[in-house]
């Protein structure tokens, strides 16, 4: 939904163009489609020495729409890089906010309308709003819950005037690439907070296929992390992002010229490193690096949303079933925030707590949340998960079903993502997608508060049933199905306190495919104590022979490739299980079998397929 202000707020836009001819007709042109105001907008260009038509068509471009912008600025000369270039026009400005983008930007016709609506509800130790690109995501993470982020790109990216004022701008001593880290870390050491705006959509045209490797986004990024590690790193991670600088020489990147460039990066690094050292942060705050990347980083970099006019077509109703319980109302309100920020516009939430009434005063306050099409509370009697569950499921009225645990979280972009391939794929009937685990040391639950240790990735399976009948590579969160799978096979059985939703996907899976989504989507909480990961997965295998026992009823059939695909996913899995038991012996002799199952199963998969090729089969 669109989000009008009475009285808009001045911004100042800033762009530096280099050799930018063939992206500013696209750019001019979303921008003045914008539902903002362009009269509320001073138009920066800073062009550093294009050697092509660039200058010239901005100065023909400022003819031509020069009388929309409150002010059309343009300055020219020596390269001076992006950091630089983007300072020079932000001395020149004087707007509470300064928008800094890319030129091989085009927005959404409500994009700059919905950032300034973020950036104006928001407190005053905000200083920056970033965009979500298409058709790539950035796949950093950022905090589902209040949207922050430790670090954002300079793609395309609002900030508080003050706020950078403060910081000094951007450091002037990295060229390009790497800079728009530097500045966010210089403001978080400044107390500052970042924030991203996944509402807020611009598409980048950044690259011109997937995992395409740029030689001057390779050599300036590597060399920002290493200057950026001495300024706000540890000693040990100065001395690993060294190391990491180092064996780029035993083992040259892909790309052209990479000795030379490698030459010159080096050169660099020696004369800027000193200086980097000298200025180190002043704050205690952690600033994360995570070997060339500056933390975990998503799967899913280059998934590309199909695209749907939804002009044309009415955007269907998603319902998201929550399940609580007495003492989780700090992890309900975590939850719940994810579903808030969602860019799906037509969600219905159903909180449905079990044995208490702790939630509801705060589920009647976020029944007046504007991104909410409809907010229901339904408490019962204690009666556990599964009860607590179809519950929620026969109070659905959405087109589409998903489940989302009190202490789970989703991506702002899960609902859309989901919807939009289910709808594109008509075949499929549930969709899944990529859940992170986050490993969380609990401290205390009333007041909630915790500490995040790491993120990994457990489950990235595309669809196989042999292998689904297997194990649950689906976790609840991840999965959005049409309501026509729980009409059919009905809800949760409640004959399982535990893996209910592993049966649940097992009955769906009978009668329909499901679509795996290699995206990172959602997050759910793994315990960090080793202690407590230990007795829960006890609990589980306790439950795992209850839920295999009740695939006996089912029925559905299977390919020979996925036969033999089972077959050997099932003594991988139990050799692995075998190598890493604490009582190593016993289950390997247990188990010996295992070994000639896996060879044999690989060796009959290669047959069938040979003679399928053959057409044989």
């Amino acid at each position: 939904m669109a989000h009008h202000s009475t009285d808009p707020p001045f911004i100042d836009l800033s762009i530096v163009t280099w050799n930018s001819e063939c992206w500013l007709a696209g750019f001019f042109e979303s921008l003045l489609a914008q539902a903002y105001p362009t009269a509320k907008i001073n138009l920066f260009i800073r062009d550093n020495d294009s050697r092509d038509s660039t200058l010239d068509l901005c100065k023909a471009l400022k003819t031509r729409h020069g009388h929309n912008f409150s002010s059309f600025t343009i300055d020219s000369g020596e390269n001076l890089g992006f950091g630089r270039g983007q300072n020079s026009n932000f001395a020149r400005g004087n707007a509470p906010y300064f928008l800094v983008t890319n030129v091989d930007i085009e927005f959404r016709p409500d994009a700059i309308e919905r950032i300034a609506h973020a950036a104006i509800a928001d407190t005053g130790n905000t200083a920056s709003w970033e965009f979500r690109q298409s058709p790539y995501e950035h796949p950093k993470l950022y905090n589902p819950v209040d949207l922050t982020t430790s670090w954002s790109s300079s793609a395309c990216i609002l900030f508080r005037r003050t706020a950078f004022a403060s910081v000094g701008g951007y450091e002037e001593r990295i060229f390009m690439y790497g800079e728009d880290v530097e500045l966010s870390y210089r403001l978080r050491d400044h107390g500052y907070v970042l924030k991203y705006c996944p509402s807020a959509v611009c598409r980048h045209y950044t690259y011109e296929y997937a995992n395409q490797l740029k030689p001057l986004q390779f050599f300036g990024s590597t060399l920002a992390n290493v200057l950026i590690r001495c300024r706000y790193g540890s000693i040990g991670e100065i001395l690993g992002g060294l190391f990491l600088f180092l064996a780029l020489w035993l083992r040259p990147p892909p790309v052209d010229g990479a000795r030379r460039g490698l030459a010159r990066t080096t050169r660099k690094l020696l004369a800027n490193a000193p200086y980097f050292l000298r200025t180190r942060k002043k704050s205690a705050s952690k600033f994360p690096f995570h070997f060339w990347d500056y933390e975990f980083r998503r799967s899913g970099a280059f998934y590309q949303l199909p695209e749907i006019d939804w002009k044309t077509c009415q955007r269907p109703l998603v319902s998201i079933v929550v399940r609580t319980y007495k003492g989780r109302l700090g992890w309900l309100k975590e939850a719940t925030a994810s579903i808030v920020h969602q860019t799906w516009p037509r969600i219905e939430l159903i909180v449905v707590e079990d044995g208490s009434r702790d939630a509801e005063t705060y589920v009647a306050e976020l029944a007046h949340s504007e991104q909410l099409e409809s907010v229901r509370y339904a408490p019962i009697e204690k009666a556990g998960r599964c009860v607590a569950g179809n519950h929620g499921l026969a109070l659905a009225r959405g087109s589409y079903i998903g489940f989302l645990d009190d202490d789970d979280l989703l991506l702002a972009d899960h609902v859309e993502t989901m919807v939009t391939e289910l709808e594109c794929h008509p075949g499929d009937d549930l969709a899944y997608a990529i859940g992170i685990a986050a490993r969380t040391l609990v401290t205390s639950s009333e007041p909630l508060a915790y500490r995040i240790i790491s993120h990994e990735v457990q489950y990235a399976q595309p669809f196989s049933m042999p292998v689904l009948c297997h194990r649950n590579y689906i976790p609840i969160q991840a999965a959005l199905f049409r309501r026509v799978l729980y009409d059919t096979h009905g809800g949760f059985d409640l004959g399982l306190e535990n893996l209910e939703d592993w049966n649940l996907w097992t009955r769906f899976a009978t009668t329909t495919n499901f679509r795996f989504v290699e995206k990172a989507t959602s997050i759910y909480r793994a315990p960090a104590s080793r202690a407590i990961d230990t007795a829960r997965q006890e609990k589980l295998d306790e439950y795992y022979r209850v839920a295999k026992a009740r695939q006996k009823y089912m029925s559905f059939q299977i390919s020979p490739d996925e036969l033999f695909e089972s077959f050997e996913q099932f003594a991988r899995d139990h050799y692995v299980v075998a190598i890493s038991h604490s009582r190593i012996r016993k289950v390997i002799l247990d188990n010996r079998l295992l070994y000639p199952l896996l060879w044999s199963a690989r060796i009959v998969s290669r047959i069938v397929r040979r003679y399928r090729r053959q057409g044989q089969i």
